[in-house]
């Protein structure tokens, strides 16, 4: 096997994880590259290389199951190239969002501070003896200066200093302060402007609570992307994982307290969540290996990319069996291996699905043709069941495997759904009996009883758009699960104006950030994580809520002219 490296020119190359394997061509892009771009292969192992002449590849490319297959590979090639693209994006996002933070949460809190007149060889053994590379000299409230290793070495033993000299000598004097609720990138810039690479923050008492350095400035940096995704790709046991996820949760409670925006919280959780759940049965795969092509499918708000503090499993395997005698001992290998990887995501913090919707039940390790069977049975039937099922799983995304398994379920379904008047029908009476929390007399319709004075912002709230997303979705052939886009797609599809496209999104985002605020309470107090007081808002939150979903009737009332019921 050979594994690809990019190098001067080339634009495209597989990822590291990526390999040319015993018996492959080398990819399609190269023996079209007719220019001067160039690559190196690296061989793992002793290998045999066989060239072949380009006139046989010209005269192979005369050939159309070549170039169907060719046609293919550049397809699978240029949907990895945008999923790289993606996960880029947000990794830059979590990156950004990491400016945006306190520079306090990455400062060292516990100011280390000497006399003035310590002198110059006590305070260097006392930098040795508590591995740190500056100190404060004086006192918090009354800060003379700073002390750095590299004030030791250039004021101090270059000049040839004796070291009985007092450390006043070497100290920065009036160092660069900031208040302590400056961001990371506002400390960046000042260290930037002034050419120092230390502050100190100040607290609005006037006292020093902190200090930050330039290795901080970089390590916060570097703590939005690699040091968050580059462990998880890394694992090797479900034992790291578990502690990589709790991590990962504690991150996302962090910069949602930090103020990202909703749907890019949504999607980077997701995407966190996602990597994960990879890694996870990457490690499982290799331990439990299956001989047949099979995919890991993920449902409902994960397969949307709107996963939130709460969520717990969705999920089932779609496999395809070397032959049809070998269908029933690919299953019973895969429940084995679904079964574990079950129990790992719940170890992982993925609570186990109360209605058993994961892999590890055999309704749900099904051949591609038993998903398409299914599919087209719960279209043909309008019972409360099927158009339950069909709310489930047909928001669905792969996660692992062969991602084509996913796709040839995902053309089914939109094949079968989008002329399905009937079914689509069905749906839009089954989404509309759900009304929006809207009040006559008062502003919010609460329930009362046992919920109390409370609104339930995923039944009532969020689920709106979504079901009307998925209806719209389905009978437009549209293959975005993620609602935010539906809305956007649908909403031109069916000439709603830009402006009613825009309030449809603005109003999910923001019913969405009321929900992940109760959810990330609900961990504390232990409640219902999608049950609201909408009056314990504020007023202005109230006011928009009630808009929100006065936008969700409007929503509502567009899919009632479309599908009378």
């Amino acid at each position: 096997r050979v594994r690809t490296a990019e190098l001067g020119q080339t634009r495209i190359a597989p990822g590291p994880d990526q390999h040319v394997g015993v018996g492959a061509l080398f990819p399609v892009e190269v023996m079209l590259d007719r220019g001067g771009g160039w690559r190196i292969y690296s061989a793992e192992e002793d290998c045999y290389l066989w060239q072949i002449e380009g006139e046989e590849i010209d005269s192979w490319l005369a050939e159309p199951a070549l170039l169907h297959w060719i046609a293919l590979g550049l397809q699978d090639e240029q949907r990895r190239i945008r999923e790289s693209a993606a996960e880029l994006t947000r990794a830059r996002q979590l990156s950004d969002q990491v400016l945006a933070m306190p520079a306090r949460s990455f400062a060292a809190s516990k100011l280390e501070c000497v006399e003035s007149t310590r002198s110059i060889g006590d305070v260097a053994a006392l930098m040795a003896q508590r591995k740190v590379g500056s100190l404060l000299v004086g006192s918090p409230a009354a800060v003379e200066g700073i002390v750095t290793q590299t004030d030791l070495v250039v004021r101090g033993l270059a000049t040839r200093m004796a070291p009985d000299m007092p450390v006043s000598q070497v100290m920065t004097q009036a160092p660069r302060m900031l208040d302590d609720t400056a961001s990371v990138l506002e400390a960046g810039i000042e260290m930037a402007q002034n050419h120092c690479r230390h502050l100190l923050l100040r607290s609005s008492e006037g006292q020093v609570v902190g200090l930050v350095s330039e290795r901080d400035i970089f390590r916060a940096q570097q703590h939005g992307v690699e040091h968050v995704f580059k462990p998880i790709d890394e694992a090797r046991s479900v034992a790291e994982l578990v502690d990589l996820a709790s991590r990962v949760q504690e991150l996302a409670q962090r910069v949602f307290r930090q103020g990202m925006e909703v749907s890019q919280f949504m999607r980077l959780v997701s995407s966190m969540n996602g990597r994960i759940s990879r890694r996870l049965l990457r490690v499982l795969a290799a331990e439990k290996k299956v001989d047949a092509r099979f995919c890991w499918l993920a449902f409902g708000s994960e397969a949307r990319e709107e996963q939130g503090f709460v969520t717990d499993q969705d999920n089932g395997i779609v496999f395809v069996a070397p032959t049809a005698d070998a269908t029933e001992p690919v299953r019973t290998a895969l429940l084995e291996f679904a079964v574990a990887a079950n129990d790992a995501l719940d170890a992982c913090g993925f609570p186990r699905c109360k209605g058993n919707i994961m892999a590890g039940n055999p309704e749900w390790c099904l051949s591609l043709d038993e998903w398409k069977a299914k599919f087209s049975a719960w279209i043909r039937s309008t019972t409360p069941k099927a158009l339950l099922n069909a709310a489930i799983f047909f928001d669905l995304r792969a996660t692992h495997g062969d991602e084509g398994l996913a796709d040839a379920m995902l053309d089914h379904l939109l094949g079968a759904a989008k002329g399905n008047t009937i079914f689509l029908h069905q749906m839009a009476i089954n989404a509309l009996e759900v009304a929006p929390p809207i009040g006559r007399i008062s502003r919010f319709a609460t329930e009362g009883g046992r919920h109390g004075e409370t609104i339930d912002l995923k039944t009532q709230g969020s689920r709106l758009f979504v079901d009307t997303a998925r209806i719209y979705a389905l009978a437009n052939g549209v293959r975005s699960a993620n609602t935010a886009e539906r809305l956007r797609v649908v909403g031109q599809r069916i000439k709603r104006s830009l402006s009613a496209i825009e309030g449809d999104i603005a109003a999910f985002r923001f019913v969405q950030a009321i929900r992940l605020r109760r959810q990330l309470e609900s961990i504390r107090d232990g409640g219902d994580p999608n049950r609201v007081d909408p009056y314990s808002l504020d007023e202005l939150q109230q006011r928009i809520l009630r808009e929100s979903l006065r936008q969700a009737l409007s929503l509502q009332s567009r899919l009632k002219v479309d599908y009378r019921p």
